[in-house]
Order: C-alpha cells, then structure tokens, then sequence
C-alpha cells in the first residue's frame, strides 16, 4: 500500500472516528433517558442469544468544590501548615523554561550562560495530525454512502 492510500486510509478512519464519537454520546443520552424512564441502572447488550455487554450508570460521586483558594490556604496553614509547599505557578513555568538553551539531551544553559544538572530537555516524537480539507469530511462521506470507499476494506477485523 502506498502513501496516497495510507493517507486516504487514516483520513477515512479519521472520520469515522469523529461520527462514531457523536453517534456514541447521542446514544448514551437516548439510553440514559430511556433508563431513567424504567428505573434501570444497568441493562444487558444482547446479539442474539449472546450477553455482549453491559451498560451501567455510574453513581454520583460526591466531590469538594473549594470556592476561595486564598481562604483555603489560610485555613491549611493555620490548622496544618505541614501540607503548605512551595511551588512555581503553573502558568508560568513554560515562560521560565523558554530562557533556558537546548544543547542536547543532557546539556542545558541558563539565561546568564551557566550550565544546568537540574534540568534536562527532552524532544517529542513527531506524530500525524489529520486536517480535513474544506468539504473533505463531506467528499469522504459521500465515497462511503455510494460506495466507492468500503468501510470493511479500510477497518480488517481480526
């Protein structure tokens, strides 16, 4: 297979990924709503004779929703200041890091030309990123209902 059908190929699985994705939250919500109206928190998946699955409605979980980090840092450092560490602000560690030079994997200078042991650089492995043309999606939406491009060809069950 060559690139242009390796290309076509993942942009193909692509889309169906974004459908199936949609057409997986739209199911959840008209099975939920069709659970609620029963009373039901867990129904069985058949095929035929077959129990393929279950789906099941999670229970809610009780969470803390802290209103005012401020009055709760005061409160910790008063009752147990243990818990209290000190740390960079999220926001701005990416800024910090900027200032600092890449030589390689275990070379790093700092902004007034020292060389750093605490910090270490790291590059990504570069991965594909489908971006659909303008009607892309609407062109490869066509090829499957005409069926021109066959799902079955493009996803091989093992």
């Amino acid at each position: 297979m060559g690139i242009k059908e390796l290309s076509l190929e993942l942009a193909a699985v692509s889309l169906i990924a974004d459908e199936a994705k949609k057409a997986k939250d739209r199911l959840r919500a008209a099975l939920q709503t069709e659970m609620d109206q029963i009373g039901a928190d867990r129904v069985k998946a058949e095929y035929g004779d077959d129990v393929i699955a279950y789906v099941t409605t999670t229970k809610p979980k009780f969470k803390w929703v802290v209103k005012d980090d401020k009055q709760f840092i005061k409160w910790v450092k008063a009752n147990i200041p243990s818990e209290i560490i000190e740390t960079v602000r999220e926001s701005s560690i990416d800024a910090i890091l900027d200032k600092f030079h890449y030589i390689n994997a275990t070379d790093v200078i700092d902004p007034n030309g020292e060389r750093i042991e605490w910090l270490v650089g790291d590059i990504a492995a570069p991965y594909l990123v489908t971006k659909f043309h303008s009607d892309g999606k609407e062109t490869l939406k066509n090829a499957f209902q005409s069926g021109q491009l066959e799902f079955k060809k493009i996803w091989e069950l093992e």
